[in-house]
């Protein structure tokens, strides 16, 4: 199934809920895909200057970019499939409240404890989609978001991001890859989205690419 044919229907498999942050765990496949690229390292890393007066804002992240997940075999934790850049901004709320906890420990209110009450609202689906449209899913949200807010400075870091994500092997075109094409189909050459994006072609290489062809 492709993402197109699997977002007609995306209504009817399933529904908006109010769900406790706690219960967000990302899943596995997109884990996966994340760790192919060194920019996605930010997700674990060090947390923003976020606090707890700062509940309100990440409500509204939650509502502008949901996040979208399934449960699998009854298990409560919600696996999360999109919306990652609101999950990552959920985390590092979690760490910053409980570093906040750890060293107020001996006041009566346990900031992380507060914090458990905290319910947003998240798109569940009624059951796990194939791993390919939870790739799919995940690369269309990441590689959108890329390509319109254009926040690297960097042509070559473009490229190590989009052959990370896609996971395309050296000496292959990215633009020729399936999920590429299923996401970009009018996009089937590097010059097109050069030009689109207003970047030299002759830049837009991945490092791989470039070592390659020095050895």
């Amino acid at each position: 199934m492709s993402l197109s044919s699997f977002g007609q229907s995306l209504l009817s498999k399933g529904e908006f809920l109010n769900a406790d942050v706690m219960l967000l765990e990302l899943d596995d496949a997109c884990r996966k895909l994340l760790d192919r690229s060194s920019y996605i390292a930010s997700l674990s890393g060090i947390p923003i200057s976020d606090t707890e007066q700062d509940f309100g804002a990440i409500l509204i992240d939650a509502v502008q970019q949901p996040i979208m997940g399934y449960k699998k075999n009854g298990d409560e934790k919600i696996k999360v499939l999109s919306g990652i850049f609101t999950y990552h901004r959920i985390l590092q709320y979690v760490s910053t409240l409980s570093s906040q906890s750890h060293v107020s420990s001996n006041k009566t209110v346990d900031k992380l404890s507060e914090y458990k009450t905290f319910m947003i609202p998240v798109f569940v689906l009624d059951k796990p989609p194939t791993r390919e449209i939870r790739e799919l899913l995940l690369l269309n949200e990441l590689t959108r978001n890329l390509l319109k807010q254009c926040f690297l400075s960097s042509s070559s870091q473009l490229a190590d991001h989009l052959y990370a994500w896609f996971d395309c092997p050296a000496g292959q075109s990215l633009f020729q890859q399936e999920k590429w094409l299923q996401l970009f189909p009018s996009i089937q050459l590097k010059e097109d989205l050069c030009k689109w994006l207003g970047i030299s072609s002759k830049t837009f290489v991945p490092s791989n690419h470039r070592r390659n062809n020095h050895e």
